[in-house]
C-alpha cells in the first residue's frame, strides 16, 4: 500500500500543496487531475522523492520516504519529458537506466526484454532514440521507467502528444502492469482516457485534494 500523508509544499511565499493525503491499494490505477498550477507534479515528485515536502510523511509497502535506498528501489517514475539520449539506441538506454537501478549481467539482460516487451518497444530496440516517432519515444520512455518491475509507477502525462495507435498500446501497458499488482499514479489531462483506465480519480485544486472518492 502506498500512504501519503498531510503533504505540505511552498516555493517562497507560493503555497503549492497544502494537505494532501490518501491511500492507494495494489492493483489500483490512480489518475491524478487539476488545473495548470494545482499542484499535481509537484505531489508526483515529492512521491517519487526528487523533491522534499516541508511536511508530512509518505510510506510505500510500509518503508519510509525517508529510506532512501530501499524506497526509491520500489519506484518507476516516467516524466513527461523524454528522459532518455537521442544519440543511443532504444537498448542502450535501457541499459543504463536498468545500470542506474542496480542490475548487472543476465538480470540486466532479462529486464531489459521484458520492460521492452511489456512496452512493446522489442521491434525496435536497435533503433536510434533520435529516429522514432514521437509516439516510439514515449513507449521507449515508458520501458525506462518501469525496467526492474518497480512496485509504484509514477507516470507525468505519458501520452501526451502522441497518435491513437500509440496512445492505446501505452494504456495497454498501463493496464497490464495494475493486473500485475502493481500501484500507478497517472497525471493526466485527457479526461477520456482517465475514465477508461483509472479505477479511482483524485482532483487537486489549489494544493487541496477537491475530490477523492
Amino acid at each position: 500500500m502506498l500512504i501519503v500523508e498531510n503533504i505540505h509544499k511552498a516555493y517562497k511565499q507560493e503555497t503549492v500543496l497544502a494537505g494532501v493525503s490518501f491511500e492507494v491499494d495494489p492493483s489500483t490505477i490512480v489518475g491524478i487531475s487539476g488545473a495548470n498550477g494545482a499542484g499535481k507534479t509537484t505531489l508526483l515528485n515529492i512521491i517519487a522523492s526528487v523533491l522534499e515536502p516541508d511536511i508530512g510523511n509518505i510510506t510505500l509497502q510500509d518503508v519510509p520516504i525517508k529510506q532512501h535506498g530501499a524506497y526509491r528501489g520500489m519506484i518507476g517514475y516516467v516524466p513527461q519529458s523524454i528522459a532518455l539520449s537521442s544519440r543511443l539506441s532504444v537498448y542502450r538506454n535501457l541499459e543504463f537506466w536498468g545500470a542506474v537501478r542496480g542490475l548487472r549481467g543476465s538480470d540486466l539482460k532479462n529486464a531489459i526484454e521484458e520492460a521492452a516487451w511489456r512496452s512493446n518497444v522489442a521491434d525496435f530496440l536497435k533503433k536510434p532514440l533520435g529516429q522514432c516517432s514521437g509516439g516510439m519515444a514515449r513507449r521507449a520512455n515508458l520501458a525506462a521507467g518501469i525496467i526492474g518491475n518497480p512496485y509504484l509507477i509514477l507516470l507525468d502525462e505519458p501520452t501526451a502528444g502522441i497518435d491513437e495507435e500509440n496512445r492505446d498500446l501505452i494504456l495497454r501497458t498501463i493496464s497490464d502492469l495494475r493486473n500485475q499488482g502493481r500501484i500507478v499514479l497517472m497525471v493526466n489531462h485527457y479526461a477520456g482516457e482517465m475514465a477508461d483506465i483509472c479505477d479511482r480519480l483524485i482532483v487537486i485544486k489549489s494544493g487541496k485534494i477537491a475530490y477523492a472518492p
